[in-house]
């Protein structure tokens, strides 16, 4: 029996394909279709479900509009979770092919269920957000798109790769993978079935014909370079609340908070914090533990704390947005040595409140960070002393010129990165399909 399994394993992302191909069959087409179908890991938590869900109660088209996720947190009657597992024996013998061919999610096929919702079914596009997370397998996007427009938002690399979410600088992408130097990063495999995975993508990317929307120019001309069959490529930048993200009243702010009303007060705010892999929580560490200077503390946001320190203030998890509003309003500066980005959310965030931001200069940070003027790109990320340098440069500007790179901060997000202009743009396309 195992050596059957094994002997079949190769074959996973065939069987998968054809065994949801052949439930599609039996489905009868809706004769009315005019619906919209949303898709993401969840609905509250990372920028992929903010941006998602922003869309979703937001769209001039929100009324037609239905959220299908994994893990449902909020209690919308227009969000539905999806079941993790089928419970079928045939997904059982999957699971274990997957487990012995080193696969990635090619066995979550319990998305199938939308080929019977009602909701699916009338819906004319499928908009596909983040299906990274071990909840969906690609094999069965071929089935789920038959008879149905598709629009897929990119929130990292992910679909450009073998299996990571952020390629880390590794370009082996562009070759096709394989032998791949970084197999523990997210989602990890254990064993590299880069090449393969990359070329399955391929041939079902080809078979659904996507519109790829990317929220940086960055991101769009990487798609390019991996897939030059694609040819609706659309930049939508990701956009947010410059209404709840406004500047206010520092030293009231401050008062309210608990916060030190004197002291330089820089932020880092990242899911996971300090243990997420790819925002650079080290860098953070060693500004925390080696001094930040006379007067200045840091705060920390994203779940988990540092080590105890007179100059550190941390905070959890925070999903409520005024509250975050309120902590990027009372600080001066925020920190932010990512390792890996497209267009980040915190960033425009910190921006539109009026906080100016150290970020690295990588992936698509550069459009919205104008170095100097409105905020500071980092070329060394990798190094706490790059930071602490940038750090007492502003600290020595005169208060005009701090306050001078604050506005400009806001202006840039309330021209090109507000919330209504990202819905109005994807009104837009789905009003053009």
């Amino acid at each position: 029996m195992h050596r059957l399994l094994t002997y079949t394993s190769k074959h996973l992302p065939f069987i998968i394909e054809f065994y949801s191909k052949w439930k599609a069959l039996f489905i009868r087409k809706s004769t009315k279709q005019d619906l919209i179908s949303v898709i993401n890991t969840q609905d509250q938590g990372g920028g992929a479900a903010k941006v998602a869900l922003d869309i979703v109660l937001n769209s001039s088209l929100s009324g037609r509009m239905h959220f299908f996720v994994q893990q449902k947190k909020s209690d919308l009657d227009q969000i539905h979770a999806l079941k993790k597992s089928t419970g079928s024996r045939f997904q059982r013998w999957i699971n274990e092919m997957e487990r012995i061919g080193g696969w990635l999610d090619l066995s979550k096929i319990a998305p199938l269920q939308l080929l019977r919702n009602n909701f699916y079914k009338q819906s004319e596009i499928v908009h596909l957000h983040n299906l990274h997370g071990y909840y969906f397998s690609y094999a069965i996007l071929p089935a789920l798109a038959k008879r149905k427009k598709i629009i897929w938002t990119l929130h990292d690399e992910q679909l450009l790769t073998g299996h990571c979410s952020c390629s880390l600088g590794c370009e082996r992408w562009k070759q096709g993978c394989g032998n791949c130097p970084h197999l523990h990063t997210y989602p990890a495999v254990k064993i590299d079935k880069t090449k393969e995975l990359l070329l399955y993508k391929t041939k079902w990317l080809k078979e659904i014909n996507p519109t790829i929307v990317c929220p940086s120019q960055w991101l769009a001309e990487r798609v390019g370079i991996a897939y030059p069959f694609l040819q609706n490529i659309k930049i939508i930048p990701n956009g947010v609340d410059t209404a709840i993200y406004q500047p206010g009243d520092k030293t009231r702010i401050r008062k309210e908070l608990n916060l030190p009303v004197h002291a330089f007060i820089l932020l880092f705010a990242a899911e996971l914090s300090t243990n997420n892999p790819f925002k650079g929580g080290e860098i953070i560490s060693q500004l925390i533990l080696n001094g930040l200077g006379e007067n200045t503390v840091m705060i920390t946001i994203g779940g988990d704390t540092l080590p105890q320190a007179p100059n550190h203030i941390p905070y959890g998890y925070i999903a409520n947005e005024h509250q975050m509003a309120a902590l990027y309003a009372a600080s001066d500066l925020m920190i932010y040595p990512t390792k890996a980005d497209n267009l980040p959310l915190v960033v425009l965030e910190a921006m539109s409140c009026q906080l100016p931001v150290v970020a690295s200069s990588l992936g698509g940070i550069p459009e919205i960070i104008d170095d100097g003027i409105n905020g500071f790109m980092v070329d060394s990320y990798k190094s706490a002393e790059s930071f602490q340098q940038v750090i007492k440069q502003f600290q020595e500007f005169g208060k005009k010129d701090q306050e001078q790179i604050r506005e400009k901060a806001r202006e840039k997000i309330l021209g090109k990165f507000s919330k209504e202009k990202m819905i109005q743009e994807y009104d837009k396309l789905y009003l053009s399909i």
